[in-house]
C-alpha cells in the first residue's frame, strides 16, 4: 500500500513539474496561451539563438535578384544558422506570386535546416501602399490626410496589409507619424501634415488598417504596424534631415507624442520604430524616457522597438556618445530597442558582450519574448508560408483599384478656381494642350515601386477626351537634375536659353488650343529622405518650382489661351506667384496610380474636389514656421515686407459646390470636466452640384496657467450633400481633448472659458461659441 502510495505521489510530481516546466512543454502547440510558448520555447534556445532573433538581414537580393539563400554576399545561409529575428526586404521588384514564392524559400530554411525551425519578420515599406512592384499604390500621407476621409484611409492601409501580407510580409516601418510642420524637409509627403488632432485619426486609421483592426491581433491576414520616427523627426532643424531635435519638454508631451499614443493605446500598434534624431541632447536610440518610461510604463506597450536603419552604431560613429559600436549595442538594448535592422551592424557585438557583461541577458530575453510574441500572434509557428496564387490573383485587384481611385479622388485640392474655370466642358472644347514635364509623369512619390495600373495625366486627358476632342502635349522644360558637384548631390537647372526652344513649343500648342493645362512639380528626388550616406541631399532652402517651370507658365499664359496648372509634387510649394495668374489651380502631390484618371475626372467634373490642406502653404520660405496652432504671440508681428499668415491655410480647398453654415447648438453652455460636451450645425449644399464637404471644429483656452494655441482643431466630419440638400452635424468634444502640460508638467484640464469654432479652414471660421469648462 505505500508503494502504490508512494508511486502515485511521485506519479503526480512528475506530471505537475512536466506541465510547469517550459522545457517540457511543446511550444509548438497551437493550444497553449502565447504567453506558455514563449516562455517554452525561450527555455529550450541557446544563447546564439537568443541573440539571432535581436538580428536581421536584407533579404532583398535573395527575394528579388533570385540568388537564393547563398547567393547573399557573406551568404545568408551563414547568417541565419542559428535563425534569424528579421528578414528586410524592401521595395520588392518581383511580381506578387514571385515575391511569395522567395520568401517562402527563406523561412523554408529557416524552419528546416535551423535546430529550432524558427521563422523570421518579413519587413517591409507600407507608407502609401505595399512597396513593391504591383502592389496597388495609394496617394502619398500628406495627401491622404487632405482627404480627411478616416473611413477612406484605413481601407487604403487594410489592403496594404493585406497584400503585403500575401506576399509574404510580416511587418511595416508605417506610418510616419511625426507632425509636418517644416516644409523644407525632405520626408515632408511622408507625414500626414502639420496637426495634431489630424494625425492621431490618421494614426487610427492606418495603424488598425495595417494589423487588421484596433484589437492588436494582425493574425493571418494582416501585419505588424511600426510607428515612426519616435520622435520629433518632423522637427530638425532647419528642416534638415539627422539634424538636433530642440523642442521643449512640454511641446514633445502635448503635440509630438499624441499620434504615437493613440497609435499604442487606441490602435494597439504592435511596434514601434525608433528616430534617427536627437532631443535634448539624447539620441532616440538611447533614449529611456522615450522608449521605457513613456512608451513601456506610461503606455503599457508590449511591443516590439525597432531600429531604424543602422541608427545603433551611429550612437558611436554620429552621436558619439559612446566610443565604441560594442558600447552603442549595450546602451541600445538596456534603452528598450529589441531589434537591429537591416543588418544588426550594432548587434552583431552582443555575442562578445553577453559573455563580458551576462547579466544583460536578462534584457535579451525580454527582447527576444516581445519578438517571439509577434511571431506567434502572426500564426507564423503554424504556417510561415505565402500563398503564391492568392497573390497574384488579389494584389492590385480590381476592388483595390478602385479604393485607390476613390482615395485619389478625395485627395485632390482646388487651391484656385477664378470666374469658375473648372470644371471643363469637352462640349465646349475642340483642342486642349497639354504642357509641362509632369504630364507623362508615373511617379508615385517615395517609398512606392512601379505598377503597371498607372495612368499619366497625359494618359488620363486623353482617354476621357475621347476621339472627339484633339488632345496635344508638348513638354516645354524639364524640372532639373541632379549631379555630383564636390561629393554632394547638388540640383541642377538648365539655363532659360537651353530650354527656350521647348518652351516655344509649348506656347504655340498654347495659342492654337482652347485651353492649356499646365502641369508642374517637382521629382521624387528633389523630396525624399536625405540618406545617411555621405553627399546625399533632398532637403531645401527654398519652395519655389525648381528650373525654367514657371518661365513655361507665364509664357503659356501671355498666350491668352486659359490655363489651368496642375501640380504634382511631395512638399508644399511657394505658389504666390502662380496665385497672382489668371489660373485656376489643382494640386494633386502625388495621387498614386490613378495620376491620369483621378486629374481627368476633376478636372471634367465627373469628381468634385474636396480635399482640404493637411499643412499650410507659406508665402515664402522667410515665412516659416507658418503651421496654424501657433501661441497668439507667433502671429503678434507681420513682416515689414509681407504678411505673417500663410498663402493657403491648413484646412483650405474649394469646391464646384458652395456651402453654407448656420446654426451652431451647444447642449449646453457649461461642461463638467467629467461629462462631454455635445453640439450641432446646419450644412447646406446651396449649390446645383452635389458635393462633399469637411466640416472643422476648432478649440482655444481663453485663459491658460501656460499660454496655448490661438486655436486647436478638435474635431472634424465628411459629409456629402446633394443639391439644396441640408444636414444637421453633430459632434462631442470630452475635456481630455482641451488638456494640456501644466506647470507641474503633469496633464490638466483647467476650468474657464472656452471658445468653440466652427469653420470651412483654419482661417476661414464661420461660426463661433464659448463655454465654460467646471
Amino acid at each position: 500500500m505505500r508503494y502504490r502510495l508512494h508511486t502515485f505521489i511521485l506519479l503526480l510530481f512528475t506530471v505537475f513539474t512536466n506541465c510547469n516546466n517550459p522545457k517540457r512543454i511543446d511550444f509548438r502547440n497551437a493550444d497553449l496561451p502565447i504567453e506558455k510558448r514563449v516562455d517554452a520555447l525561450l527555455a529550450q534556445m541557446t544563447v546564439e539563438e537568443k541573440l539571432a532573433q535581436l538580428k536581421a538581414v536584407h533579404g532583398n537580393r535573395a527575394i528579388s535578384k533570385n540568388e537564393g539563400i547563398t547567393g547573399e554576399e557573406g551568404s545568408l545561409q551563414t547568417k541565419m544558422q542559428h535563425g534569424i529575428g528579421a528578414i528586410e526586404n524592401i521595395g520588392d521588384k518581383n511580381t506578387p506570386g514571385k515575391s511569395a514564392e522567395r520568401t517562402n524559400e527563406l523561412q523554408k530554411f529557416l524552419v528546416e535546416q535551423t535546430r529550432l525551425g524558427i521563422p523570421a519578420l518579413v519587413n517591409s515599406e507600407c507608407l502609401h501602399g505595399h512597396h513593391a512592384f504591383n502592389s496597388t499604390s495609394f496617394p502619398v500621407p500628406l495627401a491622404m490626410a487632405c482627404s480627411w476621409n478616416t473611413d477612406l484611409v484605413n481601407k487604403a492601409f487594410d489592403v496594404a496589409g493585406r497584400e503585403a501580407r500575401l506576399r509574404g510580409s510580416h511587418e511595416a516601418h508605417t506610418p510616419v507619424l511625426d507632425l509636418g510642420r517644416d516644409p523644407r524637409w525632405g520626408r515632408i509627403e511622408e507625414t500626414f501634415g502639420e496637426d495634431v488632432y489630424l494625425t492621431t485619426q490618421m494614426a487610427l486609421a492606418s495603424v488598425s488598417g495595417l494589423q487588421g483592426g484596433i484589437e492588436g491581433e494582425p493574425g493571418t491576414t494582416h501585419i505588424v504596424s511600426s510607428a515612426k520616427h519616435f520622435a520629433g523627426y518632423g522637427q530638425v532643424d532647419g528642416g534638415r534631415n539627422f539634424a538636433p531635435t530642440n523642442i521643449t519638454k512640454r511641446v514633445l508631451l502635448d503635440e509630438i507624442l499624441k499620434p504615437f499614443e493613440y497609435a499604442i493605446t487606441k490602435a494597439h500598434g504592435l511596434g514601434i520604430m525608433a528616430s534617427h534624431c536627437e532631443i535634448d541632447g539624447i539620441p532616440a536610440h538611447a533614449n529611456t524616457f522615450l522608449l521605457e518610461d513613456i512608451l513601456r510604463q506610461q503606455w503599457g506597450f508590449p511591443g516590439i522597438v525597432v531600429s531604424d536603419y543602422n541608427d545603433i552604431t551611429r550612437l558611436e560613429e554620429f552621436h558619439h556618445v559612446v566610443e565604441t559600436p560594442k558600447e552603442a549595442a549595450e546602451l541600445a538594448l538596456t534603452a528598450g530597442v529589441d531589434l537591429d535592422i537591416p543588418v544588426a551592424k550594432a548587434y552583431q557585438h552582443l555575442d562578445e558582450l553577453v559573455k563580458e557583461k551576462p547579466v544583460l541577458m536578462k534584457r535579451v530575453d525580454q527582447s527576444v519574448a516581445r519578438i517571439l510574441t509577434l511571431k506567434f500572434k502572426l500564426g507564423l509557428f503554424e504556417n510561415p508560408y505565402a500563398d503564391p496564387e492568392k497573390a497574384d490573383e488579389i494584389v492590385n485587384c480590381a476592388q483595390h483599384r478602385a479604393i485607390a481611385k476613390s482615395l485619389a479622388d478625395e485627395s485632390v485640392v482646388l487651391l484656385k478656381n477664378p470666374n469658375g474655370m473648372l470644371p471643363l466642358s469637352l462640349k465646349k472644347l475642340q483642342k486642349i494642350a497639354v504642357i509641362g514635364p509632369k504630364a507623362t509623369s508615373k511617379a508615385h512619390g517615395v517609398y512606392a515601386s512601379a505598377n503597371d495600373s498607372t495612368v499619366t495625366i497625359l494618359e488620363g486627358i486623353s482617354r476621357l477626351a475621347g476621339n472627339g476632342v484633339e488632345v496635344n502635349y508638348e513638354q516645354g522644360c524639364i524640372v532639373g537634375t541632379s549631379a555630383r558637384i564636390d561629393g554632394v548631390k547638388t540640383l541642377v537647372e538648365r539655363t532659360l536659353k537651353e530650354e527656350l526652344p521647348g518652351i516655344n513649343k509649348a506656347v504655340a500648342l498654347a495659342k492654337t488650343s482652347d485651353v492649356a493645362i499646365v502641369c508642374l512639380g517637382s521629382e521624387v528626388q528633389f523630396s525624399q529622405e536625405a540618406y545617411y550616406a555621405k553627399g546625399h541631399t533632398a532637403d531645401r532652402s527654398t519652395l519655389n518650382l525648381i528650373g525654367n517651370q514657371m518661365e513655361l507658365l507665364r509664357s503659356v499664359v501671355e498666350t491668352g489661351t486659359p490655363t489651368i496648372v496642375v501640380l504634382m509634387h511631395g512638399r508644399p510649394l511657394v505658389l504666390t506667384e502662380i496665385d497672382q495668374l489668371p489660373v485656376a489651380i489643382l494640386d494633386i502631390f502625388y495621387p498614386g496610380q490613378s495620376i491620369g484618371t483621378t486629374t481627368a475626372d476633376v478636372l471634367f467634373g465627373k469628381v468634385n474636389p474636396s480635399g482640404k490642406l493637411s499643412i499650410s502653404y507659406p508665402r515664402s520660405v522667410g515665412q516659416l514656421p507658418v503651421y496654424y496652432s501657433q501661441k497668439a504671440s507667433g502671429f503678434f508681428k507681420h513682416y515689414i515686407n509681407g504678411l505673417n499668415a500663410p498663402l493657403y491655410p491648413f484646412g483650405y480647398g474649394l469646391s464646384y459646390s458652395e456651402f453654407e453654415y448656420t446654426s451652431l447648438t451647444l447642449n449646453t453652455k457649461t461642461m463638467r470636466i467629467d461629462e462631454p460636451l455635445h453640439f450641432s450645425v446646419a450644412i447646406r449644399n446651396t449649390s446645383g452640384v452635389p458635393g462633399k464637404e469637411v466640416v472643422q471644429v476648432y478649440a482655444r483656452d481663453l485663459v491658460a496657467s501656460v499660454t496655448r494655441p490661438v486655436k486647436q482643431l478638435v474635431g472634424f466630419q465628411k459629409i456629402s450633400l446633394e443639391p439644396g440638400e441640408e444636414k444637421q452635424v453633430s459632434f462631442t468634444l470630452h475635456a481630455d481633448q482641451l488638456a494640456f502640460t501644466g506647470l507641474d508638467m503633469k496633464p490638466v484640464a483647467e476650468p474657464g472659458e472656452f471658445r468653440l469654432m466652427i469653420g470651412k479652414s483654419s482661417r476661414d471660421i464661420v461660426l463661433e461659441e464659448t463655454f465654460t469648462l467646471k
